[in-house]
């Protein structure tokens, strides 16, 4: 006799309805400044490179209310004195406040790192797009000529265009980014090269889009992410070039408070007071440091391999 074959459980039987396809629900969207900030905190030294930069950014903002003398007033009487109640960090050789000095010197050098940064970033930025959307010619020009520019050491670059603008705060930004701005032609031009072979911009081009309009619709924004983490790594090494301009005498004068002049100003005294150079010098690191920082977590969390963290 026959035994029966039985149907395995599960699957459906004569007469009975077919299987169900159950539709999971869709994934939420993810928000992605959420994940931005997620990824961007989840190291604590960025954090704490943040901090430091926000603390100086509050002592440039606010130097009077936080200076406990005038940065500027000359006391020779109280020259050189050592750190004490009235001058945490001593005075100097004309009996300025140190501390106060360095408070006041916060300002100059976050312009000199931010603002550098952003005219470097448009002029390099610019000239990038018009020579990957231009044609060989053009686009063999300048590249030759950015080549050219950045065989030439950055600080003599600097030194040159500060000596023909003038060593105020416009002129030191102006030098500076001009010795800096062929990095971002290079930068953009290549994003520039690699992007537009994508088959969204040949169907842009198909459907008639112009040259202006490909670049400012999908070329540029394509690019924001490096151009941003270049700009955050940048801005230590414009705060360092306008220290060693100033503590080599060319960037700005006295009586301005610049870092890297006060650092020059002490380096006779290191034997007497050595706090005259290691205390501007030890806040040029820590802005430097800051911004590093910074720019390692904006990396991070930009990068597209570090998408779904959740940690």
């Amino acid at each position: 006799m026959a035994e029966d074959i039985k149907t395995p459980s599960g699957y459906p039987q004569d007469g009975q309805q077919p299987f169900q396809v159950i539709e999971e629900p869709p994934l939420p969207p993810v928000n992605e400044f959420k994940r931005f900030i997620k990824v961007f905190a989840r190291r604590k030294i960025v954090l704490f490179g943040l901090l430091l930069v926000l603390v100086i950014l509050v002592a440039g903002i606010f130097p009077s209310q936080l200076a406990p003398h005038d940065p500027y007033r000359l006391n020779l009487m109280n020259n050189l004195q050592p750190p004490s109640s009235t001058y945490p960090l001593g005075t100097d050789e004309l009996g300025r406040c140190l501390l106060s000095r360095i408070i006041y010197g916060a300002r100059l050098a976050l312009i000199s790192g931010v603002a550098t940064v952003i005219i470097s970033t448009i002029i390099g930025s610019a000239i990038g797009l018009i020579a990957g959307f231009s044609g060989k010619v053009v686009e063999d020009i300048i590249m030759r000529l950015t080549d050219a520019w950045i065989s030439i050491p950055p600080l003599v670059i600097m030194i040159l265009v500060g000596a023909i603008i003038g060593r105020g705060v416009m002129g030191i930004v102006l030098a500076i980014a001009l010795g800096m701005f062929p990095g971002y032609i290079r930068l953009v031009y290549g994003q520039v090269m690699t992007i537009k072979q994508n088959d969204y911009i040949m169907a842009s081009r198909a459907m008639g889009d112009s040259k202006i309009s490909i670049a400012l619709k999908h070329i540029l924004p394509n690019c924001i992410s490096p151009i941003i983490v270049t700009m955050t790594m940048m801005m230590g090494g414009a705060v360092m070039a306008e220290a060693g301009l100033s503590f080599i005498g060319l960037g700005l004068q006295p009586p301005n408070p610049a870092w890297g002049t006060m650092a020059n100003d002490g380096y006779t005294q290191l034997g007497n007071l050595p706090l005259l150079s290691i205390a501007p010098g030890l806040a040029i690191v820590v802005l430097v440091f800051g911004f590093n920082m910074i720019g390692d977590g904006i990396r991070d969390a930009l990068d597209p391999k570090m998408r779904g963290v959740e940690e």
